[in-house]
């Protein structure tokens, strides 16, 4: 099958790996893209392409972005006339995805969610969530690959319901975890805080150079954040739980 793939970063790329392990043709835009993505593209097998042609030659398109650009992609997308498999795997709130959705009328969406680590064949399995008419048949592009697909619906909106169930409870601990890194730091006590791994519920706290860390991501993480208040909101929940931690995604970006 030929797919296309908007806009492969770290996530995106190894995906898009597993796609071409699967024997399938996929092309990406390296217009406007930095040399660190031309660099995973290269070792993905990834082909490049303009938009036009590789939406046009498309049967199926993957998005995987950072949430912010997950809407703008799908207008771009559906204005183009696509009319295949759209895979949305971005972490989106209900309202986003209803954008995301509405945006490509003619194609056959699929809701999609990582979870875990990009899928190389570690020992910690990447998980890609998936819900919609088409589930199987998205799960399928995948098959005999390092990425195990789960449909978890038969509508859009369970996918990112159960990666954003995810991501509240692994990216809310580490944002508490940066909180605690800083708290201690200020009144010189990290080593104290340290001495807290040994606890069953301390793994997080073994690192004191964990802010730092998380700076490369926090940018990322920060609007995911903003989608996960969303989808708390819509679910009579508490959305301004997730707004609060997104303030440390803020100061680490």
């Amino acid at each position: 099958m030929r797919i296309a793939v908007f806009h492969p970063g770290a996530m995106g790329s190894k995906l898009a790996a597993q796609l071409v392990v699967a024997g399938h043709e996929v092309r990406w835009v390296p217009d406007g893209r930095s040399d660190a993505s031309k660099a995973r593209a290269d070792e993905a097998g990834l082909i490049g392409a303009s938009f036009d042609d590789a939406v046009a030659l498309a049967d199926a398109v993957l998005c995987s972005c950072a949430p912010q650009g997950a809407v703008d992609i799908a207008e771009q997308v559906g204005r183009a006339g696509f009319a295949g498999l759209y895979v949305e795997a971005n972490p989106l709130s209900p309202k986003s995805l209803q954008a995301a959705q509405s945006a490509v009328p003619d194609a056959t969406f699929v809701d999609a969610g990582v979870v875990g680590p990009p899928p190389t064949g570690g020992p910690s399995p990447t998980h890609l969530m998936l819900s919609g008419a088409d589930a199987e048949t998205a799960a399928g592009l995948w098959a005999d690959t390092a990425v195990t697909p789960m449909v978890v619906g038969a509508e859009p909106g369970a996918a990112s319901a159960a990666k954003s169930s995810y991501a509240l409870y692994n990216k809310g601990k580490a944002a508490l975890a940066v909180l605690a890194f800083q708290l201690a730091e200020k009144h010189g006590v990290t080593e104290a805080l340290i001495a807290q791994q040994t606890r069953a519920d301390g793994g997080s706290l073994k690192d004191p150079g964990l802010p730092d860390q998380l700076r490369s991501v926090a940018w990322r993480w920060g609007p995911e954040f903003d989608e996960l208040a969303e989808t708390l909101d819509a679910a009579g929940l508490e959305g301004d739980a997730a707004r609060a931690l997104r303030q440390v995604w803020t100061k680490l970006s």
